[in-house]
């Protein structure tokens, strides 16, 4: 069963149109799509869907979603869908080709016949390669609705956002929160060491995972930096399990326009990392 759990909508009068820009967003049971205002340079609608993938077939899934929303039932000249699943594999620029990239993703999750394999240079102080694969079906049903779209993968946009920046803590962590994974990157010394998805039933779960990262990486506690985004309730109880084991805990904000402006009812960093997919 696919649901809508939350639809912002311009109330300035824009209609979206074709020249407008999609972005959609794809993880294993949830899917967000952005339109940004080609006039307005602004974000005119946004939207959540979450479902239950065991035993959906994804056709059916989008069905269900176009039919429900006043974003995805629309032709758009500007199209670009992020990606976010876990099987990705990012390799120094130097070793990249595309026969070691298929290597490696075999290696690591499996080979398999029913995926097309993917590539996103990451242009930061060291030149990177994120090499992913997706399921064919999914890569052949958004091309149908939307020709010429643009394959990313969500990995991408957190490792450059990362890496680029002037100033990092010498330990640094940043998790962005979705509803049932995480998705961790750990930078030591301005080196990137791990980026990687993490599943979660429970608050548990998340603290089980980035403890044993904090551990794994000999993080020291009292100065390592842990940046938070997404889907995560700042002040509940796992926020404050997190501060006893990490120097300083940070929400990655941004000064956001069109439909956030109104959206009141949750913290900015909530909508940052979908923000921040907007080309």
């Amino acid at each position: 069963m696919v649901r809508k759990i939350i639809g912002y909508y311009s109330d300035n009068g824009h209609s979206i149109t074709e020249a407008d820009q999609l972005v959609v967003e794809i993880s294993r049971n949830e899917v967000i799509c952005l339109v940004k205002g080609n006039a307005s340079q602004e974000i005119e609608g946004f939207e959540v869907f979450r479902f239950d993938q065991e035993g959906n077939d994804w056709n059916d899934v989008f069905y269900a979603m176009r039919t429900a929303s006043e974003l995805l039932d629309k032709s758009y000249r500007n199209a670009h869908c992020y990606y976010n699943f876990e099987e990705a594999v990012l390799i120094p620029g130097k070793r990249f080709t595309a026969v070691a990239a298929e290597d490696y993703l075999n290696l690591m999750f499996g080979e398999s016949t029913r995926h097309d394999v993917k590539y996103d240079p990451i242009n930061a102080d060291t030149h990177i390669v994120n090499a992913y694969r997706v399921k064919r079906s999914i890569h052949e049903l958004m091309g149908r609705h939307f020709l010429l779209y643009k394959p990313h993968h969500s990995y991408s946009g957190i490792v450059h956002d990362i890496l680029t920046r002037g100033e990092l803590d010498a330990h640094f962590v940043k998790v962005v929160f979705y509803n049932k994974h995480i998705i961790a990157a750990v930078v030591k010394d301005r080196q990137l060491q791990l980026i990687q998805s993490f599943s979660f039933e429970t608050k548990e779960d998340v603290l089980y995972h980035l403890t044993n990262i904090k551990e794994q990486f000999e993080l020291d506690g009292a100065h390592s930096h842990l940046e938070i985004s997404g889907m995560f309730d700042n002040g509940s109880t796992l926020h404050k399990q997190l501060q006893s084991r990490f120097g300083l805990i940070t929400f990655d904000t941004m000064n956001m326009d069109g439909v956030f402006k109104a959206a009141t009812n949750q913290p900015l960093h909530y909508f940052t990392p979908f923000y921040k997919l907007v080309v």
